[in-house]
């Protein structure tokens, strides 16, 4: 082989790798100039930068996804609404120093003025980011009947492809379903017959055990029935919001009788807990405790309070908190199906999933201490 012909193919293997990296598939950053195209959850085609590293994400429901997928560098503010105790160890500590754009993204004006590059959003808010700024605006809120891992995994998806994060997004998917498949496998075969009817309290809007929620995955996926499954119809719980007045879904609203004709073997009162966001705030004392519930004399009829199975549970932060939501199913499995789980370590698993998100041990032990659930040590 001639000198000529061997420098020829050294030249020709050298632009090869340049063009398309050592993989030999294009580069997501740095050495593609075109954007991507990506249909977002409202069916937008949006196209994305050919670089990201600013992005502004305005529900921290979406925060905890960019975090587990290790997208904390390229976050320039957040909502510090909501944010939970064990999410504030999320990037490295570092999350709450990020600016705080408002509940919802409210504070327009700091958004504009981080010149971010692209905005999380809901498929309600699209309009208004997309004519105050010039982010490529994705919607990532999906129609709330969708089951909640589907949504999970379409999430990630998105959020996993705007930010061109796609080996973290496979990761945290692969870890979702590894994580509550060990518990589906079992209770989605069990004959109702077999599944303990379950009411969930949702107290911290209301202060009461009347609101709750018809649709709550964490209790089938467990091996549950939801009780209020069959309540879609009733009166939506409506909140505005102090400040910009908006008005915000919070379940519906049943009665004690409702609750009295349905019976349930189990009851689940959310927890609510302060959180570094609040700080400066009133007081909350607890809306609402176990022994309130055993004492009521209109209850007394009730399985669950007849058999004292109450329980506190974690509540929706800003949607679902991923991490917990994953744990509730270990939870509620272990409670209502002792003997198919027995050998579930729930405390072992709880601090698995949360230091997979947040980088930290024993978080879950600490909530839990917090919120007062259940242990079986």
């Amino acid at each position: 082989m001639t000198r000529r012909l061997i420098i020829g193919i050294v030249l020709l293997a050298a632009l090869f790798v340049d063009g398309c990296g050592r993989s030999g598939r294009p580069k997501a950053e740095a050495g593609s100039t075109a954007p991507d195209t990506l249909v977002d959850a409202a069916g937008r085609s949006v196209s994305i930068p050919p670089v990201v590293s600013r992005v502004v994400s305005p529900f921290t429901m979406y925060t905890r996804l960019i975090v587990a997928m290790g997208g904390c560098e390229k976050l320039a503010g957040i909502s510090h609404s909501c944010v939970l105790p064990e999410e504030e160890r999320g990037c490295g500590g570092r999350l709450l120093t990020l600016p705080d754009i408002g509940e919802f993204g409210m504070n327009i004006e700091l958004i504009a003025s981080l010149k971010p590059d692209l905005i999380f959003a809901s498929q309600a808010d699209v309009a208004s980011f997309s004519s105050k700024t010039d982010a490529a605006v994705v919607a990532v809120s999906f129609p709330s009947d969708i089951p909640m891992l589907e949504m999970f995994d379409r999430q990630i998806d998105l959020i996993g492809k705007a930010m061109r994060l796609q080996a973290g997004a496979d990761s945290l998917k692969r870890f979702i379903a590894k994580t509550v498949r060990p518990v589906v496998s079992i209770t989605s075969s069990l004959p109702d017959s077999v599944k303990p009817k379950v009411y969930f309290a949702w107290t911290s809007w209301t202060g009461d055990i009347l609101n709750t929620l018809y649709k709550f995955d964490p209790i089938e996926l467990a091996g549950g029935i939801n009780v209020a499954g069959e309540a879609n119809n009733f009166a939506r719980n409506i909140v505005r919001h102090p400040k910009s007045n908006a008005k915000r879904e919070h379940g519906i609203i049943v009665s004690r009788e409702h609750i009295m004709k349905w019976n349930p073997d189990f009851i689940f009162i959310s927890r609510f807990q302060v959180q570094s966001w609040q700080k400066g705030g009133p007081a909350h004392k607890l809306p609402m405790t176990i022994n309130d519930v055993l004492a009521d004399p209109l209850m007394q009829s009730v399985n669950a309070v007849k058999n004292r199975r109450i329980y506190y549970t974690t509540a929706s932060c800003n949607w679902w908190p991923q991490q917990r939501a994953l744990l509730q199913v270990l939870y509620m499995a272990k409670l209502f199906h002792p003997d198919l789980f027995r050998d579930l370590d729930v405390e072992r698993e709880g601090n698995r999933i949360f230091k997979r998100f947040y980088g930290a041990d024993d978080l879950y032990t600490a909530m839990a201490r917090d919120l007062e659930l259940y242990s079986w040590k």
